[in-house]
């Protein structure tokens, strides 16, 4: 058997089903420069099987002259007779036999059933915010070429076509004819048609974009609000949709507060946030644009002319001897009023010796009540704290806080190793800081305090003593169970932080 010639370059021709007088025809397009539609042969076979089932020639290719390639023209077949309704694969085989055979193998489908009919539908009949996602599917069936039963057109393939989303592919129909594609849809979506062809059957499908309404409810605040400059006001609402069903369901989005803030909607369509006064007019609260949603009318109420008119009063900042720095005091105005529930961001500030001012935190006073808060940063032993409203650019005035440094050392327990009911000597020193300079600090009372080795143990204070005039303590105690040791000084005064020394384990035998 003479050698074929696999494919044919870039020149590859078509082939499709043809449906005519009630029989089944396979439509060739010549597209070959390489042969002459006279010498082909149309060969079928199971997709999954290369088993030739029919042969057939072309009609008409008396009418293409020798000396013509006859490009794009196409030709008929002869009438299709095979085994069952179904989808074959067709090759397309040129001088069968000789020793320049040529074969294009798959050239197209027939789809070997009589009189298709196309059915669509969608599993919603709109794109909307509830329906995003859409199911298109649909069914096939077909006349058996043979029996002249009506059933269902499986394993064929049909192409589709979506313009205005620019889709487009091919599907597949399962045993019972059927078949689905999903489609995703978002709020930039429009009305879309759904194109299917399969051979000569064209079905469509609407799918049209509707809009939902939008509704937005503020609860404060309304009408003309007088507010302290800088200070923070309640602003509060809901945002709800109308679903497809007619249920008004909440939405969570995002809410436009004046030009420059934004809150999100929770999802039970709440928001609550707070809108800075910094100069008088009208504010607008909107949702932010979706094409999802028709928007609702704004939301608008109006700030006066603020007054700057904030202050702090009864101000006092402490530290303690832990190193925090604490404040308290109350926000207030020093005329004109503020609404319920206005809150101003307040600073704490510090500035080291010789250095700027810098925030290490801040909080949330309410006008009207007085506050206490505190520093995350810890105090030093120097530096001024202050109070600033952060919006409103008004300073409290500054105290200096800060307290010596003290040190627990050269501190621990022995023996490490003793027997049950041997005694065990707790020992160290205790400093203070003057200056750049450590000395002793005499006089001082240091607690002894132990936890068990055992699970769950707890610390407990075992004793205490007192410093001698070089700084150093010593007090003997019975050694009862493993555990570890810890040193602390914590009956300070109002000028000294306290301090402990380090976990010593011993080992009670």
């Amino acid at each position: 058997m003479p050698a074929a010639h696999a494919g044919d370059g870039g020149s590859r021709s078509r082939t499709e089903t043809l449906l005519e007088g009630g029989k089944v025809y396979a439509l060739y397009e010549h597209l070959s420069s390489r042969f002459h539609p006279k010498d082909v042969t149309l060969k079928f076979h199971a997709p999954d099987d290369t088993k030739v089932l029919a042969s057939l020639r072309l009609d008409g290719t008396e009418a293409c002259p020798d000396t013509s390639e006859c490009f794009e023209d196409t030709f008929r077949s002869g009438p299709v007779t095979l085994p069952a309704m179904g989808a074959y694969v067709i090759d397309v085989v040129a001088r069968e036999g000789r020793s320049n055979e040529v074969v294009q193998r798959s050239t197209g489908f027939l789809n070997y059933g009589l009189n298709p009919k196309l059915t669509l539908s969608s599993s919603h009949p709109r794109i909307s915010y509830d329906h995003s996602v859409l199911d298109v599917s649909g069914s096939l069936v077909a006349e058996d070429p043979t029996t002249h039963e009506v059933k269902p057109f499986a394993g064929v393939g049909m192409y589709y076509r979506a313009r205005e989303a620019r889709r487009e592919g091919w599907v597949w129909t399962d045993e019972t004819g059927r078949f689905t594609s999903t489609t995703y849809f978002n709020e930039r979506s429009t009305d879309t048609t759904y194109e299917y062809m399969f051979d000569q059957q064209y079905e469509s499908l609407a799918l049209p974009f509707q809009q939902q309404a939008l509704k937005l409810k503020v609860d404060t605040p309304a009408g003309t609000v007088t507010a302290p400059y800088g200070s923070d006001i309640p602003v509060r609402g809901k945002l709800t949709r109308v679903a497809d069903d007619g249920s008004e369901k909440p939405l969570a989005a995002e809410v436009n507060i004046g030009t420059d803030g934004t809150v999100r909607s929770g999802e039970d369509g709440r928001f609550s946030t707070r809108y800075t006064v910094k100069q008088g007019g009208q504010v607008s609260v909107r949702p932010t644009a979706s094409n999802w949603f028709t928007p609702p009318s704004p939301h608008t109420f109006t700030v006066a002319e603020p007054p700057r008119t904030s202050k702090l009063s009864n101000v006092e900042g402490k530290v303690d001897k832990y190193r925090k720095v604490t404040f308290t005091g109350r926000l207030g105005v020093t005329q004109g009023t503020y609404p319920k529930g206005a809150t101003a961001k307040v600073s704490i500030d510090r500035r080291p010796e010789g250095g700027a001012w810098s925030s290490t935190g801040t909080f949330d006073a309410a006008y009207g009540a007085s506050f206490t808060a505190s520093s995350p940063q810890k105090a030093d032993a120097g530096g001024h704290w202050r109070l600033r409203l952060v919006n409103a650019d008004v300073n409290g005035s500054s105290a200096e806080l800060g307290r010596a440094y003290t040190r627990v050392w050269n501190d621990g327990v022995t023996p490490e190793g003793v027997r049950k009911g041997a005694k065990v000597t707790a020992k160290g020193g205790l400093m203070r800081k003057s200056g750049s300079t450590w000395r002793p600090y005499a006089g001082q009372k240091v607690r002894v305090w132990f936890k068990a080795a055992t699970a769950g143990s707890a610390w407990k204070e075992l004793g205490s003593t007192k410093t001698l005039g070089d700084g150093t303590f010593s007090k003997k105690f019975t050694a009862r169970q493993d555990g570890t040791w810890q040193m602390r000084y914590t009956d300070t005064d109002a000028s000294h932080y306290a301090d402990h020394g380090r976990e010593d384990y011993v080992d009670v035998r």
